[in-house]
Parts: structure tokens; sequence; C-alpha cells
């Protein structure tokens, strides 16, 4: 009999504390919650289903940590749904269930549904416990927690990967999703314009002017201040500022070539380490920082600092810390953007993300005329058609322009 009032608990904790478990434990010893919930369930295969996805996330829980939290996030939903709803092992689901289950996660029933990202397992007495507080989805509303079209296509994209792994192990029988996908009536095809989401020049002004506001007022914002430059102007994605299993930045990663040009090294998607292009202006908030934290304006080879510094000596902060702090700045910003009484671009705002930052470097520097190689070898990206698509829009200006000028 199935059971929707029960969303289950967390099966899996942060890659953190996923890789200090040994290899050869099925169950995390410091949470015999997890192994309790899983053996109680009295599904057939529920174990294997946990032993095989387990697996599927230790190859990916020393590469990248958003990668990591993504497949595990949607493992995580579809096993719950499976052992909790239908009372089925993964790999016995069929078509028809997995269509089911799509129409599950467009409209999750309101008990598997939280109000706020919580984290998935506290800390208590040495031991890592389910938090109580922990929901498999995020409850919809003020433009977060449904799914757009780019989300259901990574969904799907995660769970044939998964499903793949599964076969590849001769576990799964088969791998149902590209039909499923292809069946999909959330999924529809998109053909306006492609553009990256950002902010406007005004949105920046505001959120910079605010972050330097909140430096001034309180030394414990120059932090904020700093993380708000340094994902602009380096154009870097969050898992790239923070600590991570298999990557630590520091302040040596900043470093100045025989010419004088200042580079930050970074390691990113795909485990590839690349070199970004540091302005002078950036510089300023470099050296604003490292002065507040009592260094030498400028790091040097042998500098050991986290480029973030957390509470505890010579470690970084995660993206999660990361994110709060950037989220602190954007409501302080637009708290000043509905003061002098510009509500679009509030709201506008309110809806934006972290990654936003990211795509506004990018996309003004495009727009000054910088060379779109030079921006796409600091991006990352692995062809400049990318780069192209998504921050080249002057053809889509010329045309709204046009359109501006004619008669109703």
């Amino acid at each position: 009999m199935s059971d929707k009032s029960f969303p289950g608990l967390p099966l899996f904790d942060s890659a953190k504390y996923f890789n200090q478990i040994p290899r050869n434990a099925v169950f995390p010893d410091q949470s015999p919650a997890v192994e309790k919930f899983v053996l109680s369930l009295g599904v057939d295969g529920a174990l294997d289903d946990y032993r095989y996805t387990r697996d599927f996330l230790a190859s990916y829980s020393k590469k990248s940590q958003d990668t990591y939290d993504k497949f595990r996030g949607d493992a995580e939903r579809l096993l719950l749904w499976a052992w909790l709803i239908q009372r089925k092992s993964v790999v016995e689901l069929r078509r028809r269930d997995l269509e089911e289950y799509t129409d599950f996660v467009a409209k999750p029933d309101s008990n598997w549904q939280a109000p706020a990202t919580v984290r998935r397992f506290l800390s208590t007495n040495g031991r890592r416990e389910p938090n109580e507080d922990w929901r498999p989805f995020r409850l919809a509303g003020a433009g977060k927690g449904r799914l757009n079209t780019k989300s259901w296509q990574g969904l799907f994209s995660n769970l044939s990967v998964y499903f793949n792994y599964l076969m590849a192990e001769d576990y799964a029988p088969g791998n149902h999703i590209p039909i499923v996908k292809k069946n999909c009536p959330y999924l529809r095809q998109e053909t306006g314009i492609n553009t990256a989401k950002r902010l406007s020049e005004l949105q920046w002004e505001y959120l910079l002017s605010t972050a330097v506001a909140m430096a001034d007022a309180d030394q414990a914002h120059e932090r904020t201040l700093f993380v708000i430059a340094t994902l602009k102007s380096l154009k870097l994605r969050i898992s790239e500022l923070s600590e991570r299993p298999n990557w630590l930045p520091v302040m040596s990663h900043f470093h100045r070539d025989h010419e004088g040009n200042w580079w930050y090294r970074t390691f990113g998607k795909g485990s590839k380490e690349r070199d970004v292009s540091i302005s002078d202006e950036y510089l300023k908030f470099l050296k604003r920082y490292r002065t507040h934290r009592g260094l030498t304006p400028l790091p040097s080879k042998d500098s050991s600092e986290p480029v973030i510094e957390s509470r505890v000596k010579k470690r970084g902060i995660g993206s999660r810390q990361l994110r709060n702090i950037v989220e602190v700045a954007f409501t302080e910003s637009c708290e000043s953007l509905l003061k002098d009484g510009f509500e679009v671009e509030a709201a506008e705002l309110r809806a934006a993300t972290t990654h936003w930052l990211r795509h506004t470097g990018a996309s003004m520097e495009v727009a000054a005329g910088r060379n779109l190689a030079h921006v796409q070898a600091d991006l990352g990206h692995g062809s400049i058609r990318t780069t192209d698509e998504l921050y080249v829009d002057s053809d889509n200006m010329e045309r709204a322009s046009s359109a501006k000028a004619q008669d109703v």
C-alpha cells in the first residue's frame, strides 16, 4: 500500500561526509537511522537499490560537488517515490510508472514539500542524523519550486545516466527514460530567444553599491562585497569559489605573470583547471579584502590562506554558505530598488540566483566589445558557439528596436 503522507528520510549526505564512509560499508556507521529506514520498508530490492545508487554517486562525489548534488537529488527522490508510493524496487519501474513519476514531480504531494531548502543531515553527538524538517521537494511559490524546461531536461538527463549505470552493472534490465522524455507533456520545445539570465546595468549598479555600503557599515560584510565582486568580475561558477572534497581555493591561485598581468587559477567543470584574466578594477576589491583580513594587499605564490575564509582556520566555505552570502546582498538591493521606485527591477532581482552574476560579468564584457574568444576562455566554455549563443544578442536588440518604431 502506497504512502504519500510520509516522504521518507534523506538517504545520502553531502559529498564531504559521503566520502568519509568506508567503501566496503553499505550504510554510514554514524547514521543508523538510514539503515533502519531502508530495512524496514518491506520492499524487495530496496537494499540493493540503495547499494547500487550509493556506488553510482561515489563516482561523482570526489569530482564536482554540484554534479554530485544534482545526481543525488534526482536519484534520491526517485528511490523514495518508488519505495513509498509504488512499493517497488527502482529497477522494477516501467515506462508507465515513470510517466506517473513525472506527474508526481510536476505536482508533488504537499507532505513531500518543504517551504525552504534545509540540510539533509545534522551533526548530533558525533553522529550524522537525518533532519526531520527535510523534504524531497521545495514548495512552489515566489517564482521558485516549479520546474522549467531546462530543469526537466536536467532531470531526464540525470535519470538516464543513472539507469545507464544500473544497466552497465547488470542491475537494471533497461532504460525507459528516453521514451518517457519524448512523451513528457511538461517538456516544451522552446524556440524563443536563448539568452542567459543576468542582471541589468541598473540592477548590478544597485547590487554593487549596496554591497559596498554594507561593508562600510559592518566589517563582517567585507566578505560579502568580495564574494559579489569575485563571482561577477571573474565570471565564476559558485563551485569554483567554494571548498570541495578535491579542491580548496587559496590565495596563491591569484598569480602574476612576467608581463605584470594578474590571473586566477580555478578548477572547473569537467575537472579542468583554467586561468581567468583579472581586470585592474577587480584588483581594488582583492586588495581591500586582503587588507581587511590583515594580509598584504596582494598575494604571493606562497599565500596559502583560503580565498574565502570560514570560521575554521585554514578552511574555505561551501557552496551553500556562498549562496546565503549572495542572497543577503540581493535582498538588501531589492529593498533599495523598491525605495527608489524601481518595482519591476526589484521583482526581477528577487528571482535571481547566484549564477546570474557569472552571466552578468560575461554579457557586460561582450557588450563592451571584448574579444569573444577571450571571454570564452575565461568562462571555460568548450565551444565559442556556446558563448556566442548565450551572450551575443545584438541581433535581438536590433529586432526589438525596429519593432518599437512600428505603428499599431
